[in-house]
């Protein structure tokens, strides 16, 4: 199952996408979003209904990735099981996690878990022509005034760039 085109989410990349008003948009982009299925409940802001019918789909963690799991909160508290869960389906699907969370990214790439985050989508989409430049550039402001957490020289690059 496992493929470049999958693309493993943890919950605050739908947050950042939903402020930005471009939570439909990611999908149209050639990519498969899974989240562990312990995510399900945390997804309140949007709302898990909402991401499942836009295409979103929940993966059980097999039983020795949740013993696992276990293993690894008692070792990384600062992270939620949520959080670990996506981490341990991206790697074993091979897949890339998608985070905002610098201590889950920080985990996943020591571990050689390829890792992004909602800039990296936002150029994607560009890139692909899903949406314009000067619409990525609005998303990315809204993002911010909601009070995402991102790197400020790169929001700054960008919005420069997609701003021309």
């Amino acid at each position: 199952m496992a493929s470049l085109s999958a693309l493993v989410t943890d919950t605050n990349i739908w947050i950042d996408l939903e402020n930005g008003g471009i939570l439909a948009k990611v999908f149209d982009l050639p990519y498969q979003f899974l989240t562990p299925d312990f995510a399900k409940r945390e997804l309140i802001r949007p709302k898990w209904q909402t991401l499942q019918a836009l295409g979103l789909q929940a993966q059980e963690l097999e039983p020795a990735l949740i013993q696992e799991l276990m293993t690894l909160r008692a070792a990384n508290r600062a992270l939620s099981a949520t959080d670990l869960a996506s981490f341990l389906l991206a790697r074993s699907l091979k897949a890339t996690l998608l985070t905002g969370d610098w201590r889950l990214g920080d985990l996943a790439a020591r571990n050689g878990v390829r890792v992004h985050g909602v800039l990296w989508l936002l150029d994607d989409m560009v890139r692909l022509q899903t949406i314009a430049a000067e619409h990525a550039a609005t998303a990315l402001s809204q993002m911010l005034n909601q009070g995402a957490r991102l790197p400020q020289d790169e929001c700054r690059k960008r919005l420069t760039a997609w701003s021309k």
